[in-house]
């Protein structure tokens, strides 16, 4: 309401005929600089999702502030009162209210730093946004960057209501997909360009997720005083190459690479003995802290020291809560171990699908040993 009353009071906002309060684009000579239109090629009608209120407007290129209360309305209590009359407000302005708020409350501002959203947002609702919010404070930009990300398909389709494939973050970390392996798929293409959800593309990502985890873990556990020559080196340009990626358009893509390359000679400069200090874990810690695409993996080393007897009788085939879960997980594995021994193949592949779908995976390591690894939290 305040916004829109400023909006009139400063003579760019007008009451339709129909009551409704509409911004009048003619009145603000910067309009279309976002989306690179010029206003005096715009298609009648095209700002409005509805343009059956086109003669209320002086101009039926005007998109509405406050839209005048209708039967349908009131049917579903989405109406209030206001200065200008009873109604609701319009599909814009609601962003420009909510952010302004924002940002003068919290950091004493009137321009946003970045402002982001769907490449199908520039034209009309960020360029309405930008319209309403500068004629409102005086100010030359709504944002200093304005960051429009291209579309998600699935499976070669692209996710949209109409085609009933949406599919959320949260869709895919019930079904268990680790979050930083939902990122690394994100990030490894850059936010211009449209990414294709494929189960092969998330397994990847799943794979390559729990690699820069058990680096990670590697890395703090062998930690010294001070880093060895080659992981120093690796450090410095991990920093440099991360940031020219990042300060790139956000060229996450090529910060990716940059960390997976890090941990190509990082993992060499262990294997030589080297040990990390700490420019090694701060480059590391920058970098991931950013990106958080490491799996936060959970490993228990089971040696042959440690085959104690597994009776088929005390596993429960569901993964207890809390600590003992660690527990249940070792002795499952051990149990496939013998599996194996025993040339129970179809038992061994069972166990493993087992302490999978419980969020744990079973490596066999080359001296014998058996590593179990959190890949996620079973939900």
């Amino acid at each position: 309401i305040e916004l829109i009353e400023g909006l009139l009071a400063k003579g760019v906002a007008y009451r339709g005929e129909d009551g409704s309060v509409y911004f009048a684009i003619a009145r603000f000579p910067a309009y279309g600089r976002l989306s690179r239109l010029d206003r005096r090629e715009l298609r009648a009608g095209a700002s409005e999702r509805v343009s059956a209120d086109e003669y209320a407007k002086e101009d039926a290129r005007d998109f509405v502030l406050w839209k005048a209360v209708r039967p349908e309305d009131e049917a579903v209590g989405a109406a209030w009162d206001a200065p200008f009359g009873r109604g609701r407000p319009g599909w814009h302005i609601e962003c420009s209210a909510m952010a302004l708020e924002l940002v003068r409350e919290r950091w004493q501002t009137d321009v946003l730093d970045i402002h982001a959203g769907g490449v199908d947002l520039i034209f009309p609702h960020h360029e309405d946004e930008i319209a309403q919010s500068c004629a409102y404070t005086g100010r030359e930009a709504f944002a200093r960057v304005w960051l429009h990300g291209e579309f998600l398909n699935i499976r070669g389709e692209k996710m949209s209501k109409r085609f009933g494939n949406i599919t959320t973050a949260r869709d895919l970390r019930e079904d268990g997909v680790d979050p930083a392996a939902i990122r690394l798929l994100m990030l490894q293409v850059h936010y211009r360009q449209r990414l294709d959800l494929t189960d092969d593309g998330l397994a990847s990502a799943g794979e390559g997720s729990r690699r820069l985890g058990e680096f990670q873990r590697r890395l703090r556990d062998a930690v010294a005083d001070a880093d060895g020559p080659a992981l120093l080196e690796a450090a410095d340009r991990l920093d440099r190459e991360f940031s020219k990626a990042m300060d790139d358009d956000l060229g996450a893509p090529q910060a990716v690479a940059a960390l997976f390359a890090f941990v190509s000679a990082g993992n060499a400069a262990l294997d030589a003995g080297e040990r990390p200090g700490p420019r090694a874990l701060d480059a590391w810690d920058r970098a991931n802290g950013i990106l958080g695409v490491a799996s936060e993996v959970t490993s228990v080393r089971i040696t042959a020291g440690m085959a104690e007897e597994v009776e088929a009788g005390d596993l429960p085939e569901s993964a207890p809560e809390g600590p003992a879960a660690e527990s249940w997980a070792r002795a499952w594995a051990m149990r496939r171990k013998q599996a194996k021994a025993a040339r129970n193949y179809a038992e061994a592949d069972r166990i493993r699908e087992l302490l999978r779908a419980a969020g744990w995976e079973v490596r066999d390591n080359k001296d014998g040993s058996i590593e179990v690894l959190r890949i996620r939290r079973a939900s």
